[in-house]
């Protein structure tokens, strides 16, 4: 009954946001209309363009994001295909109602931070918050503010959406892989299962690594290059509002205070939902892997058939050729090494960033007291 009038809006929405992303883009270098000469003037460190930049990073982000939803609606069939292959065995109430739980918190957090930029942006416009402006989307108007509200929540509920479902997807995957050692190591056992049950013990496993491997082949192709470029967005922005938060200080009032917080806790949630469910894989990967030597050593009975051997052998080498890791486009690994070098890199620039202003400020105390200097004539 709604799909017609749903997917019009859709693609409706689809257009304002590519629209209002290029007009963003377009204006990072603009000063805003009510900014003084004096602090419009274009830097690198100058609010109005920090916030404007910020601005034009969340909109392409949440522009690039919708089309990925679009994507995944239509292939929809092959990712249920494919994720439940490994689940179909072993689902059950319980844990479909404590993922769907889940679900609910997760998108409710997410509404509720969109919201919040939403109403930041709308508030500032308005003055009733003196953060620094942006440039007008298009002009003062009410409607075009409340758009420009409008197209930031957008913004901000594609991403947390995008996260949201590599979270449940990974988790998904890891219920998999767990349901996995315990069919390879399992609690009750046989002393010394005959060769038949031990093949097909192995064979069994096979199968089910197969099709957890397909999922995680799925979900890379879909995730890789959105892992690589939340890493690569998340660095910047999260400089930048720190540096904000850190430039106004002691001067700000509590709710410019809350605004940039609630600008950070946004990004790295955004960030902790594309890392953790991919730290959570690769470890249970390499428990995988100890548990593939589990099986080969303690499972099976000491006097091996060599064709149990063979197939034990090829199971484990299948195992460590092709280990269960998310890549971030194919550049790095997603393990916890990786959250070490971010935080490094954020806290680097972070200081860079703080040491420019410093020598901005200084350098405009000189310029202050060479314009005073009076030098009188001799007597």
């Amino acid at each position: 009954m709604f799909k017609w009038p749903l997917t019009i809006y859709n693609y409706a929405t689809l257009a304002v946001l590519t629209a209002a992303t290029i007009r963003r883009i377009s204006q990072i270098k603009q000063k805003s209309s009510t900014s003084d000469e004096k602090d419009a003037a274009f830097h690198v460190l100058n609010p109005t363009f920090v916030l404007t930049l910020c601005h034009a990073l969340l909109m392409f982000s949440g522009l690039a994001a919708a089309f990925l939803l679009l994507k995944l609606q239509k292939e929809r069939k092959k990712m249920y295909h494919v994720l439940d292959q490994g689940l179909g065995r072993n689902r059950s109430e319980e844990h479909d109602s404590h993922h769907f739980k889940l679900n609910k918190l997760f998108i409710s957090i997410s509404f509720s931070f969109a919201a919040a930029l939403s109403f930041v942006q709308i508030a500032t416009k308005l003055k009733y918050l003196d953060l620094p402006d942006t440039p007008d989307l298009i002009n003062r108007q009410l409607f075009f503010i409340i758009l420009e509200g409008y197209v930031i929540f957008i913004a901000s509920s594609c991403i947390s959406l995008v996260a949201i479902l590599f979270f449940q997807l990974c988790r998904i995957l890891q219920f998999s892989i767990s349901q996995l050692i315990e069919e390879m190591v399992p609690k009750e056992k046989e002393e010394c299962p005959l060769p038949e049950q031990s093949l097909q013990q192995i064979h069994d496993v096979q199968i089910h690594y197969q099709e957890i491997s397909n999922a995680k082949l799925y979900i890379e192709q879909n995730f890789s290059f959105s892992l690589f470029y939340t890493y690569g967005c998340c660095i910047p922005l999260t400089c930048l509002l720190g540096y904000m938060a850190f430039r106004n200080g002691s001067q700000a009032d509590m709710a410019e205070t809350l605004s940039v917080v609630i600008w950070l806790t946004n990004t790295m949630l955004a960030l902790m939902l594309f890392s953790i469910p991919a730290f959570m894989i690769a470890e249970e990967g390499d428990k995988l892997l100890t548990a593939s030597f589990k099986m080969y050593h303690e499972t099976l009975c000491e006097e091996r058939d060599l064709l149990v051997l063979s197939q034990m052998s090829f199971l484990s080498f299948q195992m460590h050729a092709t280990k269960l890791t998310l890549t971030a486009g194919n550049f790095f690994m997603m393990n916890r090494k990786i959250m070490i070098s971010l935080f490094s890199a954020i806290f680097t620039y972070f200081l860079i960033l703080v040491q420019f202003d410093a020598e901005k400020e200084r350098a405009g105390e000189c310029n202050n007291q060479s314009r005073v200097l009076i030098v009188q004539p001799p007597t």
